[in-house]
């Protein structure tokens, strides 16, 4: 399921009003790469986030080897500065793995959020 970062939500089940989408990567869509300084403290605070929207279903990661695919099943809300986002729950994986690099404004969200 790919959505452009930043682009309006419209997927799921989320209550929250005019929430962006953040991660939803699929092969071929170009998507940002690259290391940043505040990885480590994003993978860490989201692995410490409540997964919300759980969905029956999972998705696999479709840049992995078909034998070893990451999948998820849900969603993560962070909200921050007025702002709403929502990311699936494989953006850890796509930023460990696939050195995926969210938009500065949803990096800082995710530090800041309290």
């Amino acid at each position: 399921m790919y959505y452009k970062d930043l682009t309006p939500y419209d997927y799921g089940f989320t209550n929250y009003k005019n929430a962006l989408n953040i991660g939803w990567l699929e092969r071929g869509y170009e998507f940002q790469v690259g290391d940043f300084p505040e990885k480590q403290e994003v993978i860490e605070k989201l692995k410490l986030k409540k997964r919300e929207n759980l969905y029956r279903g999972a998705h696999s990661c479709e840049f992995c080897d078909r034998y070893e695919r990451e999948s998820g099943n849900g969603e993560y809300i962070v909200m921050w500065n007025k702002k709403v986002y929502s990311a699936p729950t494989l953006i850890i994986h796509y930023i460990e793995i696939h050195n995926y690099k969210p938009p500065q404004e949803f990096i800082d969200a995710v530090i800041n959020e309290k």
